[in-house]
């Protein structure tokens, strides 16, 4: 089975004009549109200011910025579009709150994840909207879904649900649900912990999280095969 998929994921590359380009500008040459850095905050959506604090700003919602943020157009662009167009002083007024107090090394690390935030576009919706995309899934497959990291990876790439993986390792849906929530929670205390999040923001991203688990364990995957469509076209 995994030499097929392999063979069809070299079928859709083959078949596809050229991998569109990464629209990060911090992407590597050659990286695939859909990359992003291995960073756990990234990773994690461990945003660097508060959700909250971000749409007092720009005098927005989530709704609207969900519309607005595309792998082209930047959160620094629609910040613009508000009336903010130095960036230093965007990045300064977002993290006020949180650079109270904060040691040097942390200060000069949300600043830059902050700015990151502003100028790569699909970081930032990643960060913000991808609240399921994280490592802590298959790290923690065997809790969750009662098998190996490698067994879940290759159901997953199958694209079957959630709820199917956790059936395949013996997992009730309402026992996997729970697994993965207490797994998002101790992710989210965590990053509080070392100052990635704000306690505000991790109860932000925790409620958003809750709000969406049931659907996701519902949702399927995409293949192997249609995760290299999806990086070959421009989105």
């Amino acid at each position: 089975m995994r030499r097929h998929l392999l063979l069809l994921t070299l079928l859709v590359l083959a078949l596809t004009p050229g991998v569109a380009s990464a629209t990060d500008s911090h992407a590597p040459n050659g990286a695939r549109a859909d990359w992003l850095p291995s960073s756990e905050w990234v990773m994690s959506s461990w945003l660097p200011f508060d959700e909250a604090r971000l749409y007092d700003v720009l005098g927005t919602d989530r709704a609207e910025l969900a519309t607005w943020l595309n792998d082209r157009r930047t959160l620094g662009a629609f910040a613009a579009k508000h009336g903010h167009s130095s960036r230093s002083a965007l990045v300064e007024k977002l993290l006020a709150p949180r650079l109270r107090g904060a040691s040097t090394a942390n200060k000069r690390r949300l600043r830059s994840r902050a700015t990151d935030m502003l100028t790569q576009p699909h970081l930032a919706r990643h960060v913000l909207f991808h609240i399921f995309h994280t490592f802590a899934i298959p790290r923690h497959a065997q809790d969750i879904f009662g098998m190996s990291p490698r067994a879940y990876r290759a159901l997953r790439d199958r694209g079957n649900t959630p709820q199917f993986i956790a059936a395949r390792g013996g997992k009730s849906l309402k026992a996997s649900t729970a697994a993965l929530a207490s797994i998002l929670v101790r992710r989210s205390d965590q990053a509080v912990r070392i100052g990635a999040m704000s306690r505000r923001q991790a109860d932000a991203l925790l409620a958003h999280q809750a709000a969406g688990l049931d659907k996701y364990m519902l949702t399927h995957y995409r293949t192997a095969a249609q995760q290299a469509a999806f990086a070959c076209r421009l989105h």
